[in-house]
């Protein structure tokens, strides 16, 4: 019964977010907290024994979806607090803020941003930031820590 009630909530909270015009990204949201609750509470061993047996693949899935989360994460909470510096616990390294990458080629960087936003209707957004950091490396452009 406890089950059926939390299906219920469910799908009565995906119906609430339908309404919106951003239901997609909260019904994935919803959809990775799921699926992530359900991985983690799989035994341990049972998943490094998969993984060990030639599917490494998922561990580099898993840290690239990671890697956008935090993308995400960080963009939302500088947009929702005004702060261009936002820092959760796993940004500080003894102390410090992590540090963070900056174009070596200003001019290069700033060509390919532009390519970017012109063939991305959302600027800024992953897809669009993605799109130019992908041809900015293309073009041989590096990176350095600030």
């Amino acid at each position: 019964m406890e089950n059926l009630n939390r299906i219920i909530r469910n799908v009565l909270r995906e119906e609430e977010h339908k309404r919106s015009s951003r239901y997609m990204f909260f019904s994935n949201l919803e959809q990775m907290r799921r699926q992530c609750d359900l991985l983690l509470d799989l035994d341990e061993e049972m998943v490094e024994s998969i993984l060990e047996n030639g599917h490494d693949w998922a561990q580099d899935h898993i840290s690239e979806a990671k890697n956008n989360m935090d993308q995400v994460f960080d963009f939302i909470m500088n947009e929702s607090n005004g702060d261009d510096d936002y820092e959760d616990e796993e940004m500080i390294d003894e102390g410090r803020k992590k540090k963070k990458n900056v174009a070596t080629n200003k001019d290069l960087w700033q060509q390919s941003l532009s390519w970017a936003r012109q063939r991305y209707e959302v600027c800024p957004s992953a897809y669009c930031n993605g799109a130019a950091v992908k041809r900015y490396n293309s073009k041989g452009g590096k990176w350095t820590k600030k």
